[in-house]
């Protein structure tokens, strides 16, 4: 498969986990000027506060991470690594339909 190269002026970033460390980042992100929060997403995450946490700087919270995904050009998961596997399996489908940078960070 070959790389396509991702326009800096326009990509989208997602993250997969919504805790502190995704939060972090985006917040990083926005707040250095790398992205504008419109092109950042995250998705529900069980606890409330952690859509508010994203949406109080402008991020988006999608309905699940299939969405997220569907909607990014670069993906990061952050997320405990006992769930990785089970996040990735669950996207498997997603995944294939595009192609994708991803970082692994562990929380």
């Amino acid at each position: 498969m070959e790389a396509t190269p991702i326009s800096p002026e326009s990509y989208k970033l997602g993250f997969i986990g919504a805790g502190k460390m995704a939060e972090s980042i985006a917040r990083g992100v926005v707040q250095w000027g790398v992205l504008p929060p419109q092109r950042i997403s995250t998705a529900v995450h069980s606890n409330p506060n952690r859509r508010i946490a994203f949406e109080s700087f402008g991020v988006g919270v999608r309905s699940n991470n299939s969405a997220m995904v569907e909607a990014s050009d670069v993906v990061i998961f952050s997320v405990k690594p006992q769930v990785v596997k089970h996040v990735v399996l669950q996207l498997s489908r997603c995944f294939l339909r595009r192609s994708f940078w991803f970082q692994l960070l562990q929380e």
